[in-house]
């Protein structure tokens, strides 16, 4: 999943969400990138429920539709796959290659997943972490889901035809997105809110490494101006920042960025700089990227947008 070519062209960005098949063309142009094209098609109830995949046909068929609204596939096409479908988490050995942490991981995979390395679809990538002996240890970041879930969702996509590139978690990409293209070299969250679930990630320099997607209701609207309703993503926040800070004697989060297809909401902002004391500032791919959008700003591109830069970079 997480494996990475540079791309010679364009990269275009499959992202699965609940209402809709959110899709996205990139292409560089000159210093920059440029958006080619860039779909809405409408998911059938079921097919997505709360991030998880539910009813693979129900997914095929908007497939299918977006194959006949695009004519072709005009670049190889990174899939993303709902985020609660997979499960992410950090894992430490003695430093050594990649390759041997991979072997090493293989051999006690079941030690940290509730299924073995032979039932599983995985992959790993090496990340900074702000620990003390962070240099004499390899520490990676495991993306892994069930094999007969990936096989099911590689199957209905090659039945429609399309071509894929890469397939990799919607909150990577959506972490990848949010945090822009400068380097940084500090610890903060980046904090996706969604009608259904809202996603948080810790992230130190260019990495994600803690994600966490929780079940929250916003799909009232109602609701999201209410402090009552707003009050569990603080509280969510603030358990993190307590677990970061029990992980990584030192750490100091002092930023986090707010997106999602809902994250830009004033009330929210207030609510998380009080009680979490952190600077919030909101995210808009198309502002942090500097890419205009054919449709205008609309949100919610957010993932389809990291998926197809994840080639790019």
């Amino acid at each position: 999943m997480f494996s990475r070519r540079k791309a010679k062209g364009g990269v275009a960005g499959l992202a699965l969400h609940e209402d809709s098949l959110r899709y996205l063309e990139l292409e560089r142009s000159g210093s920059g990138l440029r958006v080619v094209r860039q779909e809405f098609i409408p998911v059938s109830s079921g097919g997505v429920v709360k991030e998880s995949l539910q009813k693979v046909g129900t997914v095929e068929k908007a497939f299918d539709d977006l194959k006949s609204q695009l004519g072709k596939f005009a670049f190889p096409v990174v899939l993303g796959v709902p985020s609660r479908d997979v499960t992410l988490r950090l894992v430490e050995y003695p430093k050594m290659p990649l390759g041997d942490v991979r072997d090493a991981l293989a051999l006690e995979f079941d030690k940290y997943f509730p299924y073995a390395w032979a039932e599983s679809a995985s992959d790993i990538a090496e990340v900074d972490v702000p620990a003390r002996d962070a240099a004499a240890k390899s520490t990676v970041l495991v993306a892994t889901c069930r094999l007969s879930y990936m096989r099911d969702l590689l199957k209905a996509s090659e039945r429609v035809g399309i071509p894929l590139g890469a397939v990799e978690p919607m909150n990577v990409a959506f972490f990848r997105a949010s945090m822009g293209p400068r380097p940084r070299e500090d610890a903060y969250f980046i904090v996706g809110v969604e009608p259904e679930v809202t996603h948080i990630v810790l992230g130190y320099r260019d990495n994600g490494i803690l994600f966490r997607s929780t079940l929250i209701d916003l799909t009232n609207p109602a609701r999201r101006n209410s402090e009552e309703d707003l009050v569990p993503i603080l509280k969510d926040v603030q358990n993190t920042m307590i677990f970061a800070g029990n992980q990584y004697r030192g750490i100091e989060i002092r930023n986090l960025v707010l997106g999602g297809s809902i994250g830009e909401n004033p009330r929210l902002k207030s609510l998380l700089e009080a009680g979490a004391s952190v600077n919030v500032t909101f995210s808009d791919v198309w502002t942090t990227w500097g890419v205009p959008s054919p449709l205008g700003n609309v949100p919610g591109y957010d993932a389809a947008f990291g998926l197809a830069l994840r080639n790019l970079l």
